[in-house]
Parts: C-alpha cells; sequence; structure tokens
C-alpha cells in the first residue's frame, strides 16, 4: 500500500469515528455490507472516489475536506515523479518523498545535520556516503540528484518548510572547508525566502523536550498531518493522530527553546564570517 492509500484509509475512519456513526451505518449509506467498509478503513481494500464523496458527506465533512479527500482517492495508487528513483533509493526513502511531495508544509527538527531540503549538491553527497560507506557512485549520485530534486517545491514557495537545528549542526564541518563554508552560505540564501523559517537552538539553552530525536512533521491540504523519525535502519511513520499532535506541540516547544528567527539569521553570519577567518588559518 502506499502512503496515500493509508492516508486515505486512516482518514475515513478519523471522520466515521469523529461524527460518532458506526460501520453499520456507512455500509447502509454506500449500500453495501460492513466488512467492506472495515477493510476501506484499515487499507485492506481500496476506495473509489465516488465511495469516498459520499461518506465524507455522509460524516458531515466541510466542503474542502471533501474534495481534498476525493482527490486522494484518485491518486491514491499511482506514483509521482520520484518513482524513477525506485531501484537506487530504498522504499522508506519513497515513501518519505511521497509524503513530502504531498503535503503543504513540513517541520524538520535536526540534530547534527542541515534538513535535506537545505542541503547543498555537495554536502548531500558527503551526508549519503557517509551513511552509506559501501554506496556505489552510480547509486550515490542518483540518491544526491532525488535530494536535490525534492528542493524544486522550496525554491517554488509551494511547500512551506520551518527548520529547526542544533548550533552543533552548524558547526560541524561535514565534507571540509569549501563545502561546510557553501553550505552555510546555502542556509543564509534559502532563509530569505518567504516560505522558510529557519531558527537554531543555541548549546548554552540546555536540555529541551527533543534531546536525541529528530524528526519531520508533515501536514497535508486537509489540516492533518504525518510524522517522520529516521533511525540507522531506516525510517519509522507515525500516522495517528495523538502520535502527530504530540510531535506538532514538541516542536512548539523546540521554536520557543531556539533564537528567533532574526537572532538565528545573526548567528548564522557570525559562523560564516569566522568560518572564513578559522579555515583560513587552518590552511
Amino acid at each position: 500500500m502506499t502512503p496515500k492509500q493509508r492516508r486515505l484509509a486512516r482518514r475515513l475512519r478519523q471522520l466515521r469515528l469523529k461524527s460518532g456513526l458506526s460501520l453499520e451505518d456507512a455500509a447502509d449509506h454506500l449500500g453495501c455490507k460492513q466488512p467492506k467498509i472495515t477493510k476501506m478503513e484499515i487499507c485492506q481494500l481500496g476506495a473509489k472516489p465516488d465511495e469516498v464523496r459520499m461518506l465524507c458527506e455522509l460524516y458531515g465533512a466541510g466542503r474542502a475536506t471533501v474534495e481534498s479527500m476525493v482527490n486522494l482517492a484518485r491518486t491514491a495508487k499511482t506514483r509521482g515523479w520520484y518513482q524513477v528513483y525506485d531501484e537506487s533509493a530504498n522504499p522508506e526513502n519513497i515513501d518519505f518523498v511521497e509524503l513530502e511531495t504531498d503535503a503543504v508544509a513540513v517541520s524538520n527538527y535536526q540534530i547534527d545535520l542541515v534538513p535535506g531540503l537545505l542541503q547543498t549538491e555537495d554536502y548531500a553527497r558527503t551526508v549519503i556516503r557517509a551513511a552509506n560507506p559501501g554506496i556505489g557512485e552510480a547509486v550515490l549520485e542518483q540518491r544526491v540528484e532525488l535530494r536535490v530534486k525534492r528542493q524544486d517545491r522550496v525554491l517554488d514557495g509551494s511547500l512551506d518548510v520551518w527548520a529547526v537545528i542544533t548550533e552543533d549542526a552548524v558547526l560541524r564541518a561535514v565534507g571540509g572547508r569549501d563545502v561546510h563554508i557553501a553550505q552555510l552560505t546555502r542556509l543564509l540564501e534559502a532563509a530569505s525566502l518567504p516560505n522558510v523559517q529557519f531558527q537554531i537552538i543555541p548549546t548554552r539553552a540546555g536540555e529541551h523536550i527533543a534531546m536525541g530525536v529528530p524528526f519531520d512533521c508533515f501536514r497535508f491540504d486537509d489540516g492533518y498531518g504525518t510524522v517522520a523519525i529516521d533511525h540507522l535502519t531506516g525510517t519509522l511513520f507515525l500516522e495517528e493522530e495523538a502520535e502527530v499532535e504530540r510531535y506538532r506541540l514538541a516542536f512548539q516547544h523546540l521554536c520557543g527553546a531556539a533564537l528567533s528567527v532574526p537572532d538565528s539569521l545573526a548567528l548564522l553570519r557570525k559562523y560564516v564570517k569566522e568560518e572564513h577567518s578559522e579555515w583560513e588559518r587552518r590552511s
């Protein structure tokens, strides 16, 4: 099942429960047996667009939600532009990109890395190689290309990005002098975009709510979302509303612990200037 199919099934269940209607009520409205509704809600059976419309209207969903759900049903089985990278990226990578492609906003917290949506090509290449020591050059370049291609929606303004990173991520000299300085400069450029917010949690801030837990919160056009948590062997996706809300609140706490946007950019400019001097002293 694709992430879209899972989202569709989950949202149908959430809307029904919120309406207070039973599985039998939904089945009667569609003129089918109750097991069919159950299978739709646990993603064992795909829901047709007209069925989704009927159910959403029965559940009292607003017009925007109805249209969003119907569109999701129409496209649930199709893969997007990223399908050409199926052979070079692992399944979790593709699911992640699919969620990101469908999202209208992403909130990202990173501990010692710059978020992928804001990485330079050379920085991305270094990070991907470090995480996959035995990777072949052809696969490496395809994964770098995929990461860079993901940034198109940031540049065209169709995806809102709010990135919070630790000061360690700014200081870590990934890739050496030129790559490091270019990456810091790219952060400054990206932060000037109207759809990008950027904050730094200074080391002196001490403990905070998400130490050791980097994550992404995706928000879709119906207001609901998914959380992605990376680990060494893959990506964990959290889709239950209560879990997603907990991470949204955690991200708000992180924003509060971080420097303000203007102060974060001032600190970043300071490090760009100092890094130039520091690397020049080393050479």
